[in-house]
């Protein structure tokens, strides 16, 4: 009990130090990038540190696998400088014995940063996002699905249209029974557009079957609806634009994802990017958990120190290497090509599978 005491501790201080030099780094990168970004729009450096901050969560838990190695690499450092892994394999305890629990560690950790973590990042996005369009730093056309309905959002410097679709196809370019709201300023509306079809070309909306109740009009007359077979409207919208704005998955809590997935599938749109995304915020804990045993395979054992540097090498690498692989997976799953679950659980399972037979091969000799 008291070596896991003990381990634990030296485990949890390895992580620790590691936290703090990655939060140095990212706010030594990142804060530059954010602050060169801010100036170049005319705006000065206060601005910037909010955004700064706001980014903080959603970098570090991008980080969290290579502070989970660092940390694990520290750790079993310290207990062969000081003899202790020796003296402890010498008292009878194992391998698996003394890494139990930093593993368990590992796993709780792994679940924290996936349930708790997260939502917390979802939540520093989103006001990431309210900071960059208060300043004007995003784009002003929106995207968002609600229950039933898609709605869209067209800004121009004298129109804002507001759009609500039922459906969509996979490519948004697509869309059916279609109502344009069109604005002049932020409160009166012009006029009210209906059409059973909308096409996204490259520069304008081309409707079919559509009716128009025209705000301008005498009330005798806008009580009529003109109808019209085919009309073409202006837009500043893009089929990429309408994607890229939800397709961050990040955005969206973990509590609520299988429910927007649900929306989007409702709405003819493939939800590939966010199965994939929840799939692997499930498999989080056991890539965390390859990455521990990467560092205990190569130096949870007796050896020289001439030939420590060399091993920590081959670690970094192996882990880079690993998280190389695992993405490298996802681009094929976004493509189709490959099962979901099997990209998600896939190489860090297998990960895990090989170095613990290879830690239990060295165990045995």
């Amino acid at each position: 009990m008291i070596t896991t005491v003990y381990i634990s501790i030296r485990f949890l201080q390895s992580l620790g130090v590691s936290l703090l030099t990655v939060l140095f780094f990212i706010l030594l990168i990142d804060g530059s990038d954010q602050l060169n970004f801010f100036s170049s729009n005319g705006l000065d450096a206060k601005k910037a540190v909010l955004n700064i901050f706001l980014r903080i969560p959603m970098l570090t838990v991008e980080a969290m696998a290579l502070i989970i190695m660092l940390g694990s690499i520290l750790t079993f450092s310290w207990l062969s400088n000081s003899n202790e892994i020796p003296i402890l394999k010498a008292s009878g305890k194992s391998a698996f014995r003394i890494l139990l629990p930093t593993a368990i560690i590992t796993m709780v950790i792994g679940l924290i940063i996936t349930f708790v973590g997260g939502p917390l990042v979802s939540a520093s996005m989103r006001a990431s996002d309210v900071v960059l369009e208060r300043f004007n730093l995003t784009n002003n056309n929106s995207f968002s699905v609600s229950e039933n309905d898609i709605w869209l959002r067209d800004k121009s410097d004298s129109i804002d249209m507001v759009i609500k679709a039922s459906q969509m196809n996979s490519t948004a370019t697509v869309f059916y029974d279609l109502v344009f709201f069109e604005f002049y300023g932020q409160e009166k509306l012009n006029r009210k557009i209906e059409a059973s079809k909308a096409i996204l070309r490259e520069t304008f909306w081309e409707l079919t079957d559509v009716k128009i109740i025209d705000n301008n009009l005498k009330p005798e007359a806008r009580s009529k609806p003109i109808k019209m077979n085919q009309l073409d409207i202006r837009t500043s919208l893009t089929n990429e634009q309408i994607t890229d704005s939800f397709a961050d998955p990040r955005v969206i809590s973990i509590y609520s994802i299988k429910q927007f997935i649900s929306r989007l599938e409702t709405s003819g749109y493939t939800a590939t990017r966010h199965k994939l995304f929840f799939l692997t915020e499930l498999s989080r804990p056991m890539f965390f958990l390859a990455m521990l045993l990467i560092a205990a395979v190569f130096l949870l054992r007796t050896e020289r120190k001439s030939s420590r540097g060399l091993n920590i090498f081959i670690c970094l690498f192996i882990g880079f290497l690993l998280f190389s692989i695992q993405k490298l997976f996802e681009s094929f799953a976004l493509a189709e090509q490959v099962p979901l679950l099997l990209v998600a659980f896939g190489p860090s399972s297998f990960a895990v599978l090989i170095l613990l037979g290879v830690l239990l091969h060295i165990e045995d000799g």
